[in-house]
């Protein structure tokens, strides 16, 4: 076992695994009722050898998202949402300084963490608190659409948002929201290319919705 993957197991699991996280290798998953996502994963990065060097993100991947990146996939074919693949909001646990592998530089390199052979107790220690303090009751908040949806509105949190805000906006509320605000939301909507079939996805989805209703 690297010293990295031993550090996940003895700092990160428990955390994640209190939480409700489900662990696969170096990737954690939470799953809402509704099918929404929350993965955290680790990225290492080889460009220090007297130092594990890696990052630790998570993304939010709300199911309808998820269904309109896979809508070429078969049914029951589509693979699930990866760390560090698409998602509407990306959110990065940040080291503190002595956990840090450069710790005076700007983001994206302040977010590295360094794992060397004579810190992996504190290393370890500062990710569990930082993961227990901050991330993960970000991450939870963030799984709730309302939640997510306030966020991206108006943004407060240290997350980027992934997605034009009229496309997540449908994405959150098509589910729930009545036809004519979809409808409305749809008519706003800035196509990416004239191969871009979002709207149509979209009212079709609606439509399913909808007949499942009757």
């Amino acid at each position: 076992m690297t010293p990295l993957d031993l550090l996940v197991k003895q700092y990160v699991a428990p955390v994640m695994k209190a939480a409700g996280f489900k662990k696969s290798g170096r990737t954690f998953r939470l799953t809402a009722s509704n099918g929404d996502q929350a993965i955290l994963g680790f990225a290492r990065h080889y460009v220090d050898p007297a130092a594990a060097v890696f990052e630790v993100d998570y993304r939010i991947v709300p199911a309808p998202h998820w269904e309109w990146i896979t809508r070429y996939h078969a049914s029951g074919e589509a693979p699930a949402p990866m760390a560090f693949g698409s998602a509407v909001v990306a959110g990065r646990v940040v080291p503190p300084s002595h956990a840090a592998h450069a710790p005076d530089s700007e983001m994206p390199f302040r977010a590295r963490w360094a794992l060397r052979e004579d810190n992996g107790l504190s290393c370890g220690e500062a990710l569990a608190t930082v993961l227990h303090d901050e991330s993960v009751p970000q991450i939870v908040h963030l799984l709730d659409r309302s939640n997510l949806l306030q966020e991206c509105r108006h943004p407060v949190m240290p997350v980027v948002r992934l997605v034009p805000l009229t496309r997540v906006e449908i994405f959150l509320r098509v589910d729930e929201a009545p036809n004519e605000e979809i409808e409305s939301l749809l008519s706003d909507v800035q196509l990416v290319s004239p191969h871009d079939d979002f709207v149509i996805w979209a009212r079709q989805r609606l439509m399913a919705r909808n007949s499942t209703a009757d």
